[in-house]
C-alpha cells in the first residue's frame, strides 16, 4: 500500500483546524453574541452601531467560512476581513455608556478573537498573536480612557478566560505546523529510500543482464585466448575478437549520460577498427526519435559486424527523420549474403558488391 503524500497529510491537518475554529466562530456569535444584544436593545447609546457591527462579523464569517469549506486562501481579502472585524469591534464598544463596558451587555470582547482566529490561523502564529494582543491592548486603553479603570481588575481575569480559549489554538496550530513539516520530511525521505533501492535494483538488474552478454560471447573467446586454444592467425578468429571487443565499448558506452545515445554508441562500436587502422567516417544527418536501449544494440550490431571486420575504411552514417532512424555502413568487408530481414523491428538490408558491402538497419516508431 502506497504511503500518502506528506504534503496532503500537512494539508488535512491544517485544514482540520481550520474548520474547527470556523464551527467555533459560527457557533459564538448567534448563541452567545445575538441573544445578549437582543436582549438589552435600551442600554446602548446607538442601536445602530452594535447593528451594524454584528453584520460585519456576520459578513466576515460568511466570506471567510465559504474560502474555508471550499480550501481556497483567502488571498488579499484577508486584510480588508480584518480591518471589518477591527471595525466592528470599535463600533460595539463605542455604541455602548462607558459604565457598561464590563457588564454582559458589551457582548463583542470574547467574540473578537474568535474571528481573528478564523482569518489568520493558517497564515502564521505570531501575525494572529500580535493581532489578539493588539485587541487586548486596545480594550484595556479603552477602559482606562473612559473613566473605568477601576474595573481592569476585571478585565484582567475576563481577558485570562478569553484568551485561555483562543491561545490553545494558536498553539495547537503551531504544534500541527511541526508535525506536518515533520510528516513531509519523513515522507520524503520514504520517498528517497525507495528511490535509491530502485535504482540499485535496475543497476543489480543491468549488471546481471550485462554479465549474460559477455558470458555468451565474450567470456569464451577469453577463455580459448587464456588456454592457448586461440588460433590468432586465423582471420575469422581475429574478426571474432575484434567484434567482442566492440560490443564491449558499447556495453560500456550504453551507460553513459549523453545527449545522443546511438551515436555514441555507434562512435564505440567503430573505436576498434580505427585502432587497428581502418579509416571511420561517422556522419548524422537529420535528428529522430532516441530508439531505447534494445533498439540501439539491434540498430548497432550488425554495422558493428561490418566495420570491425573491415579493410582499410569504412562510412556509417545516422539518418534521421520524425518516425524513424536509420543507420547505414558502407565498407571494404566480408559479409556472407544479401538480402533483407527484419528483427526487433529492425529492417536490415545487405547488398554486396565485390569486396564493398553496403548494410542498412532502418527502425520505425509505432504510431
Amino acid at each position: 500500500m502506497a504511503e500518502p503524500n506528506g504534503e496532503l497529510v500537512a494539508d488535512k491537518l491544517l485544514t482540520g483546524l481550520h474548520l474547527a475554529v470556523l464551527a467555533i466562530t459560527a457557533a459564538v456569535l448567534p448563541v452567545f453574541a445575538l441573544p445578549l444584544l437582543a436582549a438589552y436593545p435600551g442600554v446602548y447609546r446607538s442601536v445602530a452601531q452594535e447593528v451594524v457591527a454584528f453584520a460585519l462579523l456576520t459578513g466576515t464569517g460568511v466570506v471567510a467560512g465559504v474560502r474555508v469549506v471550499r480550501r481556497r486562501p483567502l488571498g488579499k481579502a484577508r486584510w480588508v476581513l480584518v480591518v471589518a472585524v477591527f471595525t466592528a469591534s470599535v463600533l460595539a464598544t463605542t455604541g455602548i455608556p462607558a459604565t457598561e463596558l464590563m457588564s454582559e451587555q458589551e457582548w463583542s470582547y470574547g467574540v473578537i478573537g474568535w474571528f481573528v482566529l478564523l482569518l489568520m490561523v493558517d497564515y502564521g502564529t505570531t501575525a494572529p498573536a500580535v493581532l489578539l494582543g493588539v485587541h487586548t491592548v486596545m480594550s484595556f486603553a479603552q477602559l482606562v480612557l473612559v473613566g473605568q479603570g477601576h474595573e481592569v481588575a476585571d478585565l484582567v481575569v475576563v481577558t485570562a478566560v478569553v484568551l485561555g480559549l483562543q491561545l490553545p489554538v494558536l498553539a495547537a496550530a503551531a504544534a500541527l505546523r511541526t508535525l506536518a513539516a515533520t510528516v513531509v520530511a519523513e515522507t520524503d525521505r520514504a520517498e528517497r529510500v525507495r528511490t535509491a533501492d530502485a535504482v540499485a535494483e535496475q543497476l543489480h538488474a543491468d549488471r546481471r543482464e550485462r554479465f549474460a552478454d559477455l558470458a555468451a560471447t565474450t567470456v569464451p573467446l577469453l577463455t580459448d585466448l587464456t588456454t592457448g586454444r586461440a588460433d590468432l592467425s586465423d582471420e575469422r578468429v581475429r574478426a571474432a575478437y575484434a567484434v567482442a571487443a566492440a560490443r564491449l565499448r558499447r556495453l560500456f558506452a550504453e551507460h553513459d549520460e549523453v545527449e545522443d545515445p546511438l551515436l555514441h554508441e555507434l562512435a564505440a562500436c567503430v573505436d576498434p577498427a580505427e585502432r587497428n587502422g581502418v579509416v571511420v567516417h561517422l556522419e548524422t544527418c537529420g535528428a529522430g526519435p532516441t530508439p531505447p536501449l534494445e533498439v540501439r544494440r539491434a540498430l548497432t550490431e550488425p554495422v558493428l559486424e561490418v566495420v570491425t571486420t573491415a579493410g582499410s575504411r569504412a562510412r556509417v552514417t545516422v539518418l534521421g527523420t520524425p518516425e524513424s532512424v536509420t543507420v547505414s555502413v558502407v565498407a571494404d568487408a566480408r559479409v556472407a549474403g544479401e538480402g533483407t530481414d527484419s528483427d526487433h523491428g529492425i529492417t536490415v538490408t545487405r547488398l554486396v558488391d565485390g569486396d564493398t558491402v553496403w548494410l542498412e538497419a532502418t527502425w520505425r516508431t509505432r504510431t
